[in-house]
């Protein structure tokens, strides 16, 4: 029903129709827009609320009602939105100023993997530090990561009911800082996978297809991520 109608506008060139019907489809976009947006100001990404989630929803929009088939199905239109959201919001990162563009999502995705094994160590009193100095695979390159990012309440909790963490998981500053530098240390294509499932409330299947990546690769990526926060139990 819901596709007859939005062909429907999109013959009739009916943007303002179009727009409601399919703003009103995946709730959880504008979430996952939203606290991307806010875990990418917490890390420095990007300036503080100098891009807004509703703007760029808006161009995701404007952008599917150009390319709106009726073959297309409901299932597959979110997958496209979600698609679109995660593009957008590494456009407005420098991430891409350092990403090959004929390096595929796969790959890097497999390479971070690799990279996620060793990013800790301990100090002489037994608390976990994060290891800087280690080279970013992803990119080839060095580079220096924050340890002091503390994120918004609402993405630790967002992040720890996701991740199935302890709720008492941060008593203090000292706990919150290392959550933070845990999230911010995450490579950048696994970091859009944990936020696709955390934010964006989206299953391993659904973010292999908006991602376009193998399941499997995935759920390997989602096992790291819960051994690497897990740590800090």
């Amino acid at each position: 029903m819901v596709i007859k109608q939005l062909a429907r506008h999109k013959e009739e060139n009916d943007f303002e129709q179009f727009y409601n019907k399919i703003s009103a489809m995946e709730p959880d976009l504008r979430k996952f827009m939203t606290r991307s947006l806010k875990a990418a100001e917490n890390q420095g990404a990007i300036d503080r609320g100098f891009y807004n989630a509703d703007e760029l929803l808006d161009e995701i929009y404007l952008e599917m009602f150009e390319e709106f088939a009726d073959y297309m199905d409901k299932e597959k239109i979110k997958t496209i939105l979600f698609s679109k959201a995660v593009q957008k919001i590494e456009e407005k990162k420098i991430i891409e100023q350092e990403t090959p563009e004929y390096i595929s999502t796969e790959e890097m995705l497999k390479e971070e993997l690799n990279a996620l094994d060793e990013q800790f160590t301990m100090d002489a009193d037994g608390d976990l530090i994060l290891n800087t100095e280690l080279d970013d695979i992803s990119y080839k390159q060095i580079s220096d990561r924050p340890n002091n990012v503390i994120l918004d309440t609402t993405l630790e909790q967002e992040l720890i009911k996701k991740l199935d963490l302890n709720d008492s998981l941060l008593p203090s500053l000292e706990r919150r800082t290392t959550f933070g530098a845990l999230f911010t240390n995450i490579p950048p294509r696994t970091k859009s996978v944990l936020e696709l499932y955390a934010f964006g409330n989206r299953s391993h299947f659904e973010i292999s297809e908006i991602l376009e990546v193998p399941e499997t690769v995935i759920d390997r990526i989602m096992e790291k991520m819960n051994e690497r926060f897990r740590l800090i139990e």
